[in-house]
């Protein structure tokens, strides 16, 4: 009964994610459309993501609990970084940048190691879709814990946390939305459909990445 409370929790909260995340996408950025949208946005990533840890407690479900981990760490960094952002003065890294960061850290060098335990031991080789969302998630957190450690204090008015923003709260979008795919669309192999979002969305995050870095005029 608690497992169906929650999975449909989990189901409402991905399907309103995908079309407030289609709507902040599809908004001017920074218009009142776009900050409406993606505020509800924000908040559907983070039912979705602890709902679907919630469950794997219940029922185990590594796939599952890969994509609520990578969910929660690029919604609550994506919403930091606009955070950041707005900054009005110099802002002192605290706990709530170091704490997520470390778990971020740990969970993806878990999600890594644990598969390439499981083949060696079975002498066996195959795609872990849990070993690549782990190696994305890791690449995100040591980046993170590079900055933190090279800047212990932020500066106002950084531009590059607008891009990095994108860049994160796409990297959410494209979990959800692989978990939707992954639900109602029957493919073999199915490492295919978990891994074709990742990679598609990818390429569109780099893509525009690179036109805001032209548009903020940001030389890095």
């Amino acid at each position: 009964m608690l497992f169906q409370s929650i999975l449909i929790i989990h189901i409402v909260a991905g399907f309103l994610a995908l079309l407030f995340g289609a709507m902040a996408i599809a908004s001017r950025k920074g218009q009142k459309n776009h900050l409406k949208s993606g505020n509800w946005y924000v908040l559907m990533m983070y039912a979705v993501g602890t709902s679907a840890i919630l469950m794997t407690q219940l029922k185990s479900n590594p796939f599952l609990f890969t994509v609520g981990i990578f969910t929660l760490y690029m919604t609550y960094t994506g919403q930091r970084s606009i955070f950041y952002y707005r900054l009005r003065e110099a802002y002192r890294i605290g706990w709530k940048d170091i704490v997520p960061t470390g778990i971020g850290l740990l969970v993806s060098a878990g999600m890594v190691v644990q598969p390439i335990y499981q083949m060696l031991k079975t002498n066996t080789f195959s795609v872990s879709v849990m070993a690549v969302f782990g190696a994305i998630l890791m690449g995100f957190a040591i980046r993170d814990v590079r900055m933190i450690l090279k800047n212990p204090s932020f500066q106002p008015n950084n531009k590059t946390w607008l891009v990095k923003h994108i860049g994160l709260m796409g990297g959410a979008y494209i979990a959800t939305l692989t978990a939707f795919l992954v639900t109602n669309v029957n493919f073999t192999p199915g490492w295919i459909i978990w891994l074709a979002p990742t990679l598609v969305g990818s390429i569109l995050i780099s893509r525009a990445s690179r036109a805001w870095h032209k548009k903020l005029k940001i030389n890095s």
